[in-house]
């Protein structure tokens, strides 16, 4: 079940005061306030729907919430190597090229650049 790209904010806000009954997904698109097509994204990702005998799809509002708890909690943890730094560009940990350390207060900042896209990147990191 885990998704590749984050919910939007507004999904996350307004899933849990879905009502305990049966939403179409264009009802549901409405009241999360994304379009359609993302809600049928979803249903290939493993969003929990019902089909009646005329195969329209139906949406349980409760099980759509849990299923956005479970998701938003689904990102993996990824602890950073000393030397790494996460890509914002590139959205994955790269080993940071020509790394600087420049104190910040009580701790460093670690800057340097993206060896895949060359993107200046930067990492807070404790002294020592």
């Amino acid at each position: 079940m885990p998704m590749k790209n984050r919910l939007p904010h507004t999904v996350v806000v307004r899933a849990p005061g879905l009502l305990p009954m049966l939403y179409s997904p264009n009802e549901l698109a409405e009241e999360l306030h994304v379009p359609v097509h993302i809600v049928r994204e979803w249903l290939n990702k493993g969003l929990p729907h019902r089909r009646d005998v005329c195969r329209h799809v139906w949406l349980n509002g409760r099980e759509v919430a849990a299923w956005v708890e479970v998701a938003r909690q689904a990102r993996p943890y990824q602890p950073l190597q000393p030397d790494e730094a996460f890509c914002v560009n590139c959205q994955r940990p790269v080993k940071l090229e020509k790394p600087t350390r420049t104190p910040h207060g009580k701790h460093l900042r670690l800057s340097g650049t993206c060896p895949e896209c060359g993107k200046s990147i930067h990492r807070g990191a404790r002294h020592g």
